[in-house]
């Protein structure tokens, strides 16, 4: 199943646009558990559990798992292999090299951890995303305005009347990229509309909402495309709701207000 297809019928069945980001910290783990590597998992499976009628995807920062070396691999196979068939998953990896070392980073995705989507950096250029985009089933994120301050040193340069940012985006506009989105930082507010004003086909993967205060309304205002849907993140906000035993019963309770909050938005536009 191409992913834009398990995407939408994943947002139509829990009535979501909401993508949790497992992006499990030890150290910031809830009391409960042990300082264990393998606690993540544990945690982990519980937030899956807690959830996976909520939300529209899962997203998993490989920092996070890599850091822990190998058995942080075997943690982060495993929780993708916890997540419910039907929800998509997407890998951010935000990879980016030359083409014989891209063929193996989109093996190591979409083969080896089997995810359906992965972030990718474009610096390199186009020729850096076409090893991704061959597996036609999958899809590709694209960071073009990403949601931290150091996104002014390099995306906001001026190149004649446009920012960097437009003119990346621009490069994957043809429909051979239609396996191609674009990861726009909900910090970015009103900016957003300039990658949109691009294309009104374009799946956009929003982070930034929650513990980084991004603009929910303005995310939502420009960033659902043509068939109302794009992805809203929300990790560090949903995932430690709570340090203490109900940390299970708070990540719920936080998904669910979330969810609803970008419910009554969209309602409202």
């Amino acid at each position: 199943m191409k992913f834009i297809e398990k995407l939408k019928k994943s947002a139509s069945k829990n009535k979501s646009l909401l993508c949790i980001g497992l992006d499990t910290d030890l150290n910031k783990l809830p009391d409960v558990f042990p300082r264990e590597i393998d606690s993540i998992l544990e945690f982990n499976r519980n937030i899956i559990e807690a959830t996976y009628d909520l939300v529209c995807a899962y997203k998993l920062n490989s920092a996070f798992y890599e850091a822990l070396g190998v058995r942080g691999f075997e943690i982060l196979k495993l929780t993708i292999d916890n997540i419910p068939d039907g929800i998509p998953i997407i890998l951010d990896a935000k990879r980016g090299d030359i083409t014989s070392s891209a063929e193996m980073y989109a093996k190591s995705a979409f083969i080896e951890f089997g995810v359906d989507a992965v972030t990718l950096n474009p610096y390199f250029g186009v020729e850096s995303i076409e090893p991704f985009i061959r597996f036609d089933d999958k899809f590709v994120f694209v960071v073009v305005l990403s949601s931290n301050q150091g996104a002014f040193d390099f995306q906001y340069l001026k190149c004649g009347d446009k920012f960097l940012f437009q003119i990346v985006a621009e490069k994957f506009l043809d429909e051979k990229f239609d396996n191609v989105g674009f990861v726009v930082g909900a910090t970015r507010g009103e900016e957003i509309a300039l990658v949109r004003n691009l294309s009104d086909k374009k799946l956009f993967l929003i982070p930034g909402i929650g513990a980084q205060k991004g603009n929910l309304e303005l995310a939502l205002k420009y960033g659902l495309n043509r068939d109302k849907i794009c992805l809203i993140n929300v990790g560090r906000e949903i995932i430690y709701a709570s340090n203490s035993e109900d940390f299970k019963i708070k990540i719920r309770l936080k998904a669910i207000e979330i969810k609803e909050k970008i419910n009554k938005i969209i309602e409202n536009l």
